[in-house]
């Protein structure tokens, strides 16, 4: 039966990096894929984090990709007028210094409290569709300060997504599923399957980081979406993309050499993955009072000392009550319209904001940078909020833009600047001003000035704050 799938992506840029070009997405490849199986594919999504998506009171609808017509028109619908069969959720990739049920850093909601005020749109709007949780490779800045990093660092770093990283995306992943049981939420483990093929002794091992990262965020190139593209496919429809899809020419040699064995790498993968994640958590209470009453007959053998073995019997543990996931249900009532030509939606106009919606906006998630970073004092949370809402016209000297926060910023700066260069711009800006000059006379180094990241100029390529916080700024407004 040929795959037809609706989807909707509360996503960031591992999902849709939009300022890569037209094929650093998952949406252009999957529709690919599925066009190839002799499908068809729509998209909607809109650009976020977990906690900017609870606190809006419609999903947005900004995305457009060559080659796909969204069923979505959010000018003459709303999001629950539409019937997607999927609905995908997106977490940061920087927030896995504390556990999903933990309260941010500056905040008093966790990821799971909000990504449950989420759901209860989801459920609402969309109670049809399936729910699932996209797993993005981790922040690399963690684990270098400079990119493309050394090759101990890529593999601890590969480590770290298959281990410690994809360990937080169970726990949050079962906690949900324990807290929200309708939302049967389903794993979609990029991360770790990526890894797995990358590391040393991996099928793709011999490729350069710089083949499948453009920077320490890391955004990724077309090869890397691609393979993402291929563990999502895989994901959510329960089989492997199809094996005479034509790969592209600019998707590196190896993957294009290896194509048909990396489907079969890439199912077994993603299956083991999937596995850990507890999908029906009523199983345990279910257990209790059905296995002693058929298998207790302890009268015969009371010598024996053994009326345990009945409890642990294999029929006592009926596993296939478990309600598989993999293969996905396309929603029947959803009419799908295969795209008659090309057309690519703008990724940088997003739904404008009303006043309230603005105010109500939470700071933007902020990674492990440092340990001042991490638990403020509770009893100045107030303090830090006014102080907050007190500075965010001005930044390092500069007015913001509207609807830029001195939050964004400060966690735009912790995850792109090194210490050093943060230490340098707060001597630089916290200095008294010349009378004659107007600004700050305490002169910062050669090395700072030569490759600020403060720096604006189009010429200088040494300005990653820059080009990074267009990035971030995209994905959240």
């Amino acid at each position: 039966m040929p795959i037809e799938t609706n989807q909707y992506f509360f996503g960031n840029s591992l999902v849709n990096f939009s300022e890569g070009g037209s094929q650093t997405n998952l949406p252009y490849w999957l529709n690919q894929l599925t066009l190839e199986a002799g499908g068809t594919y729509n998209v909607n999504g809109g650009f976020g984090f977990l906690r900017q998506f609870a606190d809006r009171l419609e999903p947005a609808n900004e995305w457009g990709f060559q080659g796909i017509t969204g069923e979505w028109d959010d000018d003459s619908e709303r999001f629950a007028d539409q019937a997607f069969s999927q609905v995908v959720i997106t977490p940061g990739n920087f927030i896995q210094d504390l556990a999903p049920t933990a309260n941010y850093p500056d905040g008093n909601i966790s990821p799971v409290g909000a990504t449950e005020s989420i759901l209860a749109t989801v459920l609402t709007d969309q109670p049809n569709a399936q729910i699932f949780i996209y797993q993005g490779w981790s922040d690399l800045a963690a684990f270098s300060e400079t990119f493309p990093p050394s090759e101990s660092s890529i593999e601890r770093y590969y480590d770290y997504n298959q281990e410690d990283y994809h360990t937080w995306f169970i726990d949050y992943v079962d906690t949900l599923n324990a807290s929200t049981p309708d939302a049967n939420i389903t794993l979609i483990p990029v991360a770790p399957v990526l890894a797995s093929l990358l590391e040393h002794g991996g099928p793709l091992a011999g490729i350069n980081t710089t083949d499948l990262f453009t920077d320490s965020a890391p955004h990724g190139t077309e090869t890397t979406y691609f393979l993402a593209s291929l563990i999502t496919y895989q994901a959510t429809n329960g089989e492997p993309a199809p094996a005479s899809f034509d790969v592209p020419a600019n998707i590196h040699p190896l993957v294009v050499e290896n194509y048909t064995e990396l489907l079969d790498y890439i199912e077994v993968q993603t299956t083991n993955y999937m596995d850990m994640v507890v999908s029906t958590p009523e199983l345990g209470p279910e257990l209790g009072p059905e296995t002693p009453a058929e298998e207790t007959p302890a009268e015969e053998t009371p010598e024996e000392e053994t009326p345990e073995e009945p409890i642990v019997a294999p029929e006592a543990a009926p596993t296939p009550d478990v309600a598989p996931e993999p293969a996905p249900l396309p929603a029947p009532e959803a009419e799908v319209v295969s795209p008659s030509e090309p057309e690519l939606a703008p990724e940088d106009t997003p739904q404008p904001e009303t006043p309230q919606e603005t105010e109500r906006a939470p700071a933007l998630e902020q990674p492990p940078v440092s340990d001042t970073n991490l638990e403020p004092p509770a009893e100045t949370e107030t303090e830090t909020e006014t102080e907050t809402e007190t500075e965010t016209e001005t930044w390092r000297g500069q007015e913001l833009e509207q609807g830029v926060t001195v939050a964004d910023m400060m966690a735009a700066e912790a995850l792109y600047c090194t210490p050093e260069q943060i230490a340098e711009a707060e001597a630089f800006y916290a200095a008294e001003q010349s009378a004659d000059l107007g600004f700050p006379t305490v002169p910062m180094s050669t090395f700072y000035a030569q490759e600020s990241p403060y720096n604006d100029s189009e010429e200088d390529e040494s300005a990653p704050l820059s080009a990074s916080l267009k990035t971030i700024v995209t994905d959240i407004l």
